[in-house]
């Protein structure tokens, strides 16, 4: 960028960059778990749908699911862009980079106040035959020995009373702890998602990925809590599904490292409605930069099945809906390879024109899975999203 300088972070700086992601047709922000690094970026000076054709300094991005066209949206057709402006912020400084803005602090105070408007939820639409066409899956794996697991999405859909705003959405999304809060912004479409998924880190070379898969909801008292996550660490069924994923990211890493750190055992993470199965994975890469990895890795088992091709096949074959950016790579890489990439689940695509926010779950379906409990399941996966838009009147 031509133009770059750094300085102490201000108290209202955060609030009035979050502001002018709705200033701008195209905006990203990335925020990771423990809140050490948040991006915005504004502006596009290249976009394009596949990450192969774009470069420069800093992309921000998603790429779709698959090749499944998305009716009526560009951003969750896979959406790349290289911005005119990003900005990094620390716990105590802020770093803008510009093409054209050499002065930040004239352009930020151009920043328009955002009223608040009250939003409700008018109509709720579901997948109520989700349950039984699960059933239908799990009879499916029971009778070919060679599919060990598909993961089965379901979409939801919210009718709002009005359009929401980036800025808003993102300050309702501080109640999200220990997750990326990711929101993609394209004219009127805005990509949302407070993952605790990781795909890929890459820095200096030195990669960072996780298995994450199993779940069970939280306690509502401390003990409760601890039962429940001893529960899922000696479920059989969910150590078989992370095993599945650990297997896989380990087998497809291990040649494109010189180095990997694999713990033989996984660990709880613990989000706010739910807890999962969670084994973290590093290594060092031979020669390959972030988005070698991303296209290795994705879809992992935990997103797509095992084996992947035929799990691949009869997700698109039998998911009502298709994925789009749901339970894909999003995030940012560089132009020397580093650059990071949640997964897009617990996530949501909100159309400003129609107001119609689509929630977006996923359950890993195998031939021991009941098919009420894991429709409840992704129940609970839906409601980080249903909870922010209940929290968006009340984000500041």
């Amino acid at each position: 960028m031509q133009y770059t300088f750094t300085r102490p972070l201000k108290s209202n700086d955060e609030h009035s960059l979050l502001v002018m992601l709705d200033t701008y047709a195209i905006s990203a922000y990335f925020e990771t778990p423990n809140q050490d690094k948040k991006l915005f970026a504004y502006g596009a000076e290249k976009i394009s749908n596949d990450f192969n054709n774009i470069n420069g300094e800093i992309i921000f991005g998603g790429q779709q699911f698959n090749q499944t066209y998305f009716k009526d949206s560009v951003l969750m057709n896979g959406f790349w862009f290289l911005p005119t402006i990003y900005v990094e912020l620390t716990e105590s400084s802020l770093t803008f980079h510009s093409e054209t803005i050499n002065d930040f602090d004239s352009w930020l105070i151009k920043t328009k106040q955002l009223l608040k408007q009250q939003v409700s939820i008018l109509n709720t639409q579901d997948e109520e035959d989700w349950p039984t066409r699960t059933q239908m899956l799990i009879t499916d794996l029971n009778s070919d020995a060679e599919v060990k697991k598909v993961v089965f999405g379901r979409q939801r859909q919210n009718q709002l009373s009005r359009p929401l705003y980036a800025a808003n959405l993102i300050m309702a999304l501080s109640v999200q702890q220990n997750t990326y809060h990711v929101v993609l912004k394209n004219q009127n479409e805005l990509f949302v998602s407070a993952t605790p998924e990781r795909l890929v880190k890459v820095s200096s070379g030195y990669l960072e990925t996780a298995a994450l898969a199993g779940t069970i909801n939280r306690g509502l008292t401390p003990s409760e809590d601890q039962l429940l996550g001893e529960s899922l660490l000696s479920s059989v069924k969910n150590r078989q599904e992370h095993a599945y994923v650990v297997h896989e990211l380990k087998q497809k890493l291990q040649t494109m490292t010189t180095c990997l750190d694999v713990p033989e055992t996984p660990i709880l993470l613990k989000n706010k409605q739910v807890q999962h199965l969670y084994t973290p994975i590093n290594g060092k890469l031979a020669q390959y930069g972030i988005t070698d990895i991303m296209t290795a890795l994705h879809p992992t088992p935990a997103l797509g099945g095992v084996p992947k091709a035929l799990a691949l096949a009869y997700i698109n074959a039998h998911e009502k809906q298709p994925r789009g950016l749901f339970a894909s790579p999003i995030g940012y890489y560089t132009g020397s390879g580093d650059g990071e990439f949640a997964v897009g689940i617990r996530s949501m695509l909100i159309n400003q024109t129609t107001r119609i926010a689509t929630l977006f779950a996923g359950a890993g379906i195998v031939a021991d899975s009941i098919a009420e409990e894991e429709y409840e399941e992704t129940g609970l996966k839906f409601e980080p999203m249903q909870q922010l838009l209940k929290d968006y009147n009340h984000g500041e």
